[in-house]
């Protein structure tokens, strides 16, 4: 059985902020291929929609996040970073 790696304040302030968006229901698509980024709120009413070199830059700092904490899955790093972006919703 492998042992989890523990929190770090860092990852737990991440994590934090992926769950406050799974719980409001926020959902966040990436492909790298198409660089294209969607944030969708809940009721599909308002999304966020980002491609070009605005997409690639978002989608860079997730893989940034993702290799300084390996421990974070990519969606958690996604999810997180997206946080701020939908901040004018609530």
């Amino acid at each position: 059985m492998i042992k989890p790696k523990r929190r770090t304040r860092a990852t737990r302030f991440i994590w934090q902020a992926y769950d406050r968006m799974k719980t409001a229901g926020i959902d966040v698509d990436c492909d790298s291929a198409y660089s294209i980024v969607a944030i969708t709120s809940p009721d599909h009413l308002d999304e966020i929609f980002m491609q070009g070199d605005e997409a690639d830059s978002f989608i860079d700092e997730c893989r940034k996040m993702w290799t300084r904490y390996p421990s974070l899955p990519m969606d958690v790093c996604e999810m997180a970073l997206a946080e701020p972006y939908t901040d004018l919703w609530s």
